[in-house]
């Protein structure tokens, strides 16, 4: 299995909806129009493809300079354990660099570990305005 990564390609809001659905992510997966700006927003996204289907999605927002939130890292369940998360990341920081940048993120429960094992701290002093709709 060969796993294709590129920068900022071209997604469209259905193949997102779909990785967002096979991976277990809670997003607005059916709301196409939202799905779009999110996508079209983002300063940088990294995507993973096997056989060109879209297997995995790193969304991010950065000012290239000071700090990079990512918003969404998504692997199809079929598809994790195989590193391919680990690479959205390494990708990512690999071309933002981390002499400058920071990099943030807010977890599920579940996948706190994966991002403690990748070197992410926790920090408790992060504050929250939720959203009125998901």
């Amino acid at each position: 299995m060969k796993v294709i990564y590129e920068h900022n390609s071209v997604c469209s809001p259905e193949e997102v909806s779909d990785v967002f659905k096979a991976s277990g992510i809670r997003r607005p997966i059916d709301d196409l129009d939202r799905l779009t700006r999110m996508i079209s927003n983002a300063n940088e996204t990294v995507t993973a493809r096997v056989d060109g289907e879209l297997v995995g999605i790193l969304r991010a927002i950065t000012d290239y300079s000071y700090c990079c939130y990512i918003s969404d890292i998504a692997v199809n369940k079929a598809y994790q354990g195989l590193g391919i998360g680990k690479d959205l990341i390494e990708r990512l920081i690999n071309k933002l660099g981390n002499d400058e940048v920071q990099y943030v993120l807010t977890s599920a429960p579940q996948a706190e570990g994966f991002y403690e094992r990748l070197g992410f701290e926790r920090n408790m002093r992060s504050f929250v305005v939720r959203r009125k709709i998901n």
